[in-house]
């Protein structure tokens, strides 16, 4: 079932008694002020100026015959139409003036993002901007809700690299396979990306609970700086630490062998 037309025109900026006026000619027409106001659920004493408005809108033509007023809708193709052609003039018109007047953002700060829907559209806008290249860890879920989005990055030339737990299908990118601990597979089972664009920002999201997810967006160029160093640079460790061997315990301070513990399980595990 489609949506509720009077809902939709509601949706475009017409008040609840325009859109019943117009989606009530469309069904019978044409009509007086009065068979309108009945056929339609728009008070009589309203229907007047409901109908004035909806002609101002394009949306209405008004009939006299034989000395008698009648209205009539403008075919919705048509209507439709037009209203598509304002609506771009006047974005077009906005995006200049209000560029003209927007001051240059503090970019040190951090945005918070809730739910995943939000997270997901401001990734595949980071990912459409992107211009040299693309750093992306995430599950292979996720993936699959921004692949389209890389594809198409990878076909306009960017560079993209992305981090799996698995192996994944991404002709044209890099794929690098890199395994977590068990501790974080969990996590790694639901919702959660890193994302790195041109060195300039950064999208790191997670799931939080069963129906809540949250990221953080920066360009902050320290912030930005350590996730893609954490993404370049985490899939080496375990390998390094297998070089060092024995040797890896008299370099590694004793508080943090249990951190380097983990990566190497994460090694294992592959």
């Amino acid at each position: 079932m489609g949506s509720d037309p009077i809902e939709q025109l509601m949706a475009l900026g017409f008040s609840e008694y325009e859109a019943k006026a117009y989606v009530a000619l469309l069904q019978e027409n044409p009509v007086t002020g009065y068979q309108l106001s009945k056929i339609s659920n728009v008070p009589r004493s309203m229907i007047y100026e409901v109908v004035g408005k909806l002609i101002a809108r394009g949306a209405v033509m008004s009939l006299r015959q034989e000395g008698v007023v009648r209205y009539a809708p403008i075919p919705p193709e048509e209507f439709l139409d037009q209203l598509h052609r304002e609506y771009e003039a006047l974005i077009a018109a906005l995006r200049q003036d209000l560029s003209s007047l927007a001051v240059a953002p503090d970019l040190e700060y951090v945005w918070n993002i809730e739910g995943r829907e939000n997270i997901l559209a401001k990734a595949e806008e980071m990912i459409r901007q992107a211009e040299q290249e693309i750093y992306l860890s995430l599950t292979p879920a996720t993936f699959l809700e921004v692949r389209p989005a890389l594809l198409e990055a990878i076909r306009k030339g960017v560079r993209v690299v992305v981090y799996s737990p698995r192996p994944i299908d991404l002709p044209g990118g890099q794929v690098v396979v890199a395994p977590v601990s068990e501790e974080a597979q969990e996590r790694v089972e639901g919702f959660w990306l890193i994302l790195v664009i041109d060195e300039k920002e950064v999208l790191i999201g997670e799931q939080l609970g069963a129906l809540q997810a949250r990221a953080s967006w920066t360009c902050s160029p320290l912030l930005v700086f350590i996730a893609e160093h954490h993404l370049r640079t985490d899939p080496y460790l375990p390998q390094i630490l297998v070089c060092l061997g024995e040797r890896a315990e008299e370099i590694i301070r004793e508080e943090d062998r249990e951190l380097f513990a983990r990566a190497m399980e994460s090694h294992i595990a592959e």
